[in-house]
Parts: C-alpha cells; structure tokens; sequence
C-alpha cells in the first residue's frame, strides 16, 4: 500500500547572514580609511543590537555619511527585519555612487536580499539583474549573484529561467553548497526526482551537517517513499539545529511521517485476509 507523503515544508532560503555579514563587515586592519572602519563597527552593532544601528545609520546621514551610512542603515534595518526600509536604504547607497564603482554591485545584491527576505521577488530580480549587468564581476560574484535570481525566479513561478541560472551558477561555484542545494530543491518541485537526488548528494558532500540540505534529503527520499531515509535526514536535520527553521520544519514532519505510517499499519491490521485461490470462495450460493 502507499501512503501519501507528509506536508512538506521546503525551505528555499537557507539562512545566509554569515555570508551577508562578511560582505558588509570586512576585518578592520591598520590601513582601512574611516568611512569603513564605522561601517564595519556598524555592521558588528547590527547583529546585537539592531536599534542602535539604525540610530548610527541615522546620525551617520545627518553627517553626510554618503553611501556608507546608508549601508550602515540598511544592516540595522535587515537585522530588525524591517526588509522594506533596509531594501530602500541599500538602494540608495548604490545610486549614491558612480555606475563603475566596484561597490555597487554588492550594494545591489544586499537590496535583492532584502526583498527576497520581505517577500517581493519582482524587486529582487530587478537589482540582481543590475548586478550582473555589471562587466567588473568575478566567478564567484556572478555565481552568487545567479544563484540569488535563481530564487526570484522560483518564487516568480519562472522554473526554467531559475534552472538555466542555476545550471550556470554550478560551474562558477561548484563547491558552494547553496548551489547544489538550491538544484536540488528546484528539481525536485518540478518532478525530476533523480536529478534532485544527485543534486542533494552534492550537496551534502560539501556539507553533511547542513540542516536545510538534511530537510530537503528527506523531501526527496519522501516523494521516492523512502520513508527510513527520511526520517534518518529529517532526525539529522532537527537535531543539527533545533530551533532554525529548518529544524522546526523537521520536526513537523517527523510527526507527520510517524502519523502516517502509523495511520497505514492500523489500515493493514484491520483489513479483511483474502485468499487469492479462490478455494474459500461458497460454490453455491446461500438460499434466500
């Protein structure tokens, strides 16, 4: 007998703070001019206390901070979650500065980010492709750059367009594990089950205790009724970090795994035994 699947909770934006905050933040060293040095301050301020950000962002501009204060900004606002103001505000830091400036494009991908996290996909594409419009990016730039459209694309409804980014975002990070990730979770919504596996496979190759791959192993396996591999990836991924999203998400569907298989052994116990050979079938009819 198969059962359906648990509700799946797929999580396409695994968190990526650590990679944002390293863009904003560079290490602060002898030779940093000023403007920079705030700004990596800043950056630190935001992940404690994200109010204080916002209120050095805010000071920061009556000083005529430019481009740096509005990033200042910006990072205070994304750490509060206030995704619209902080979209806005890195928005205006890139306008802020010269169509060749080498900081723009990661300016604009920050504002992609942020949309991205406030739900509205049209605008993050719109910035993402500014940014690879730009003819001073490197691999790994364009790389994470397609793989950020990537995710519009998927929440734009637009399946094919996100695979070619994703395709291509493959052979310029091939040891990034949100690449592998990212593919495996798109081909497997769009039914390509075995293309998902290998993709996972990868995935977890490069990072074995990632919490959003383990969820998104076992949403595979499930859709193949591999229930013991789910429940092995989805048991990986809670444990790994029980309190992101990811985690949660696992949890859930331990329980909904639990349920259903429980829901199928009770079905099997009470259905009626039945005797293929026929031999227990009446020859003749009861009398009416």
């Amino acid at each position: 007998m198969q059962v359906a699947p648990p509700v799946i909770d797929p999580i396409l934006e695994p968190r990526r703070e650590a990679r944002e905050q390293a863009e904003a933040a560079p290490a602060p060293r002898a030779s940093i001019d000023p403007a920079r040095a705030r700004l990596a301050a800043c950056a630190q301020l935001s992940q404690s206390d994200p109010a204080s950000a916002i209120a050095e962002g805010a000071r920061w501009l009556v000083e005529d901070g430019g481009a740096e204060a509005e990033q200042c900004l910006g990072l205070g606002y994304a750490a509060d979650g206030q995704w619209d103001q902080a979209r806005g505000a890195f928005l205006r830091a890139a306008e802020s500065l010269t169509a060749d400036d080498v900081r723009r494009p990661a300016l604009l991908g920050q504002a992609a980010n942020a949309a991205l996290a406030g739900g509205d996909a049209a605008a993050a594409r719109t910035a993402l492709d500014a940014v690879l419009a730009y003819p001073g990016l490197d691999a790994g730039e364009r790389g994470e750059a397609l793989l950020d459209r990537a995710r519009a694309l998927v929440a734009l409804g637009d399946g094919p367009a996100a695979q070619a980014d994703l395709t291509t975002a493959q052979t310029l990070l091939p040891n990034d594990p949100l690449v592998w990730l990212f593919s495996a979770t798109l081909a497997r919504r769009q039914g390509e089950v075995d293309a998902a596996g290998d993709f996972i496979d990868r995935a977890l190759e490069l990072d074995q205790n990632n919490p959003a791959a383990l969820l998104e192993a076992g949403n595979i396996a499930i859709r193949l009724n591999a229930f013991d591999i789910a429940r092995e990836a989805w048991t990986r991924a809670a444990a790994s970090d029980p309190e992101s999203a990811e985690g949660r998400a696992a949890t859930r569907n331990l329980a909904q795994l639990a349920a259903i298989v429980s829901d199928e052994a009770n079905i099997a116990v009470t259905l009626p035994e039945t005797d293929n050979s026929g031999e227990d079938e009446d020859e003749d009819p009861p009398a009416n």
